[in-house]
């Protein structure tokens, strides 16, 4: 199909109540920080899904983020499910590090409220008590699909969703044993998670790695950060995305821009091109969690190109 801009995405500045979905890395916070430094986003809710993370860092550290941004009004839940395909522990201590940013413990203990209900159980009855959300989810779609199966209606309460994950003409990002490496990580974490919200009728926006590869992070952006740094949420984000320092060396692989392209082009369609394709999940085997291009009957709005340098002079003017 051909290049289009869908015009609920042309709209989307217009939209102002955003869930956000989230799973703990490095770059979910700074996602966290660019939505907080426009005040047009009206943040209604955050559940953490316990994926790239170890829960325990990753809900203080949300918290606290709110607090710096004066955003302590909006609640956060923990989720409590787990995917079939866990992440490795290594990536996940990065919450922790997080967590003890000094710039986050201004305070004795964060003030933004942690819900009683469980992520899933949140992310639900916020949707059920809205006329229109848009859900932006940055990690596995296992909250989404837990509501979804239990409350069917709350598809037709969703704006549009915005999801970085899969790999459509690219290799995947998993390499784990008995895997053959087609799949993105988001993906291959809850698989069925993804085909249960592909059944759904909510519009998606999906930001693959097809995307999300043309926005690697060099050393000249990391250190751009440094006459920001007065400006407490560009400071933050500067200091996450420093924790991302020799990656390249240690991996062999640059560090990308995963759910921050997916957050900025959120708000600012024009940072990609995007096009309707069919797509399907692959569920079981040595390809689980492999999104399959031209295949089944369910369309998605994909992200194609992308324009890099608009992204970053995008970031850079988020304080």
């Amino acid at each position: 199909m051909p290049d289009k801009r869908n015009a609920d995405m042309d709209n989307l500045q217009a939209v102002q109540h955003i869930f956000f979905d989230h799973d703990g890395g490095v770059d979910d916070f700074i996602a966290l920080l660019i939505l907080l430094a426009h005040d047009d986003v009206d943040l209604v809710g955050i559940s953490v899904t316990p994926a790239d993370t170890f829960i325990e860092a990753a809900i203080p550290a949300t918290r606290k983020i709110l607090d710096l941004a004066d955003r302590s009004a909006v609640p956060v839940a923990a989720g409590t499910l787990s995917g079939r395909n866990p992440f490795p522990d290594d990536w996940r201590m990065d919450s922790y590090k997080i967590d003890a940013l000094p710039i986050l413990n201004q305070r004795t203990s964060p003030i933004a409220p942690l819900v009683p209900q469980s992520g899933q159980q949140f992310l639900a009855e916020t949707l059920i008590g809205r006329d229109r959300t848009t859900l932006l989810m940055t990690g596995p779609l296992t909250n989404l699909a837990w509501a979804l199966e239990r409350h069917p209606g709350i598809a037709s309460r969703i704006e549009r969703l915005y999801w970085m994950g899969g790999a459509l003409d690219v290799p995947g990002n998993v390499q784990e044993e008995g895997h053959d490496g087609t799949a993105e990580w988001n993906a291959y974490w809850d698989p069925p998670a993804v085909t249960r919200v592909w059944d759904s009728s909510i519009p998606i926006t999906m930001f693959p790695l097809d995307a999300t590869d043309q926005v690697p992070l060099d050393d000249s952006f990391l250190r751009a950060f440094g006459p920001l740094y007065p400006h407490p949420l560009a400071a933050a984000a500067g200091t996450c995305w420093a924790l991302t320092a020799g990656h390249v060396e240690r991996t062999g692989l640059p560090y990308y821009a995963w759910d921050t392209l997916t957050a900025a082009a959120m708000m600012q369609p024009d940072l990609c091109t995007y096009r309707d394709i069919a797509c399907e999940v692959v569920v079981d085997g040595p390809s689980q969690g492999r999104t399959i291009a031209d295949s089944g009957d369910r369309i998605v709005t994909t992200a194609t190109d992308v324009d890099a340098d608009g992204f970053r002079r995008f970031v850079l003017r988020a304080r």
